[in-house]
């Protein structure tokens, strides 16, 4: 976890620096919107944040199905387990079942 933390800090501070050094205006143009012009660095800068907004939103959507699967094999699991300790004492009852008429 902090390899993350520390690589996204690091990738930070690189796009903010790249941003620095390109901070001449530039024109934005939205299709059906229309134009503005803007520095550079905010583009860079809040492209870099959507991106990162975009990576988390998937994530947490994985992060949901992943869970999701988990309960469900949970649950199978622990119905495969009922089903066995089921079985065991059908054979433990029919074991003993034999053992005393063999005894008899």
């Amino acid at each position: 976890m902090q390899f993350y933390l520390i690589s996204g800090l690091i990738f930070a501070f690189f796009v903010a620096i790249f941003a620095l050094w390109n901070s001449s205006e530039v024109i934005i143009r939205f299709p059906f919107l229309g134009e503005f012009a803007t520095s550079q660095a905010l583009v860079i800068i809040g492209s870099a944040m959507l991106g990162a907004l975009v990576i988390m939103v998937f994530g947490f959507v994985k992060s949901f199905k992943m869970n999701q699967q988990i309960k469900k094999q949970a649950r199978t699991i622990k119905d495969y387990e009922q089903i066995i300790d089921k079985m065991k004492k059908q054979l433990d009852e029919k074991q003993l079942k034999e053992e005393n008429d063999a005894e008899i």
